[in-house]
């Protein structure tokens, strides 16, 4: 009888956004070793609902750019996701105009990108750009996709230059985000173990509502010498004047348990999103 050879699929990663992205791009750093499928998303609710349904057997999502700072929407998420983050990528990101090859800059009247990366080339487009409208866009590669159809003088986009070669039009300016040091933190959920390795956490604390709540909070990571590296609040939805925090600690494992209890131990409330390997900048 002859042996009937398993068939094993690819992993699939949902992402915000298409083929060509700045997503795409980070999931082919994180998974550069593990054959994947993109399935691409319209929203970050989409990419989120993807990996709840097992559509998806992880989900890369940007968190912060340095220079538009943090998506809260993408934060809200992740705390409502069962689960956990298992890394993160740093991504250096050069945005670019891109349009179809009848376009010059004196005919462009209308941009099209995500509204992210329309933040980040904002002196830019006023300098360059004063009287065109800028058009927010589900994705910054889908932006270019929908020009290219399109093939109007008056159209551009802004996205990155895997955007321009896969869907085939020449960038007409190069390096247009603010300042030269633009760079997207993009998360990696999974249902996986941490990895052993690991030397950062993503946590959400809810303080008590007493004056200096925070300050209590931030000494206790300072006195065990753990360096915080992201803090962002957000109010609380059903306690109005109460706030949450997310916070990014250099730390994991018995080190970082030993903090939390400390905290909790003053009615400060702490969930625990992720612990996995800091990302390198690209």
């Amino acid at each position: 009888m002859a042996a009937v050879s398993a068939t094993i699929k690819d992993m699939k990663i949902a992402i915000q956004g298409q083929a060509g992205s700045f997503h795409q791009q980070a999931a082919q750093i994180f998974y550069h070793s593990t054959p994947f499928d993109i399935l691409p998303c319209a929203t970050f609710a989409d990419a989120f609902r993807a990996l709840e349904d097992n559509e998806a057997d992880a989900l890369v999502v940007a968190t912060d750019n340095s220079l538009y700072g943090s998506i809260n929407e993408v934060y809200q998420l992740i705390e409502a996701s069962s689960e956990p983050i298992i890394g993160e990528v740093a991504l250096n990101i050069a945005q670019h105009l891109i349009a179809h090859p009848s376009a010059t800059s004196e005919s462009i009247t209308e941009i099209y990108s995500h509204p992210v990366a329309l933040a980040q080339c904002r002196n830019f487009l006023t300098t360059m750009f004063p009287d065109a409208e800028l058009i927010e866009y589900f994705d910054t590669a889908g932006a270019v996709e929908m020009v290219r159809d399109m093939k109007s003088p008056v159209m551009a986009a802004i996205a990155g230059e895997t955007a321009a070669k896969l869907y085939n039009l020449p960038i007409i300016r190069r390096d247009i985000h603010d300042y030269a040091h633009n760079v997207t933190r993009f998360a990696v959920l999974e249902s996986r173990d941490n990895a052993p390795d690991a030397n950062r956490a993503s946590l959400v604390i809810t303080t008590t509502h007493q004056p200096g709540a925070l300050v209590e909070v931030l000494q206790a990571f300072a006195q065990a010498n753990i360096n915080i590296s992201h803090l962002q609040s957000q109010p609380i939805i059903d306690a109005p004047g109460r706030y949450k925090f997310f916070i990014t600690v250099d730390s994991a494992g018995n080190p970082l348990y030993r903090v939390c209890e400390k905290i909790e131990q003053g009615d400060h409330q702490i969930t625990l999103l992720g612990e996995y390997r800091a990302a390198k900048e690209r």
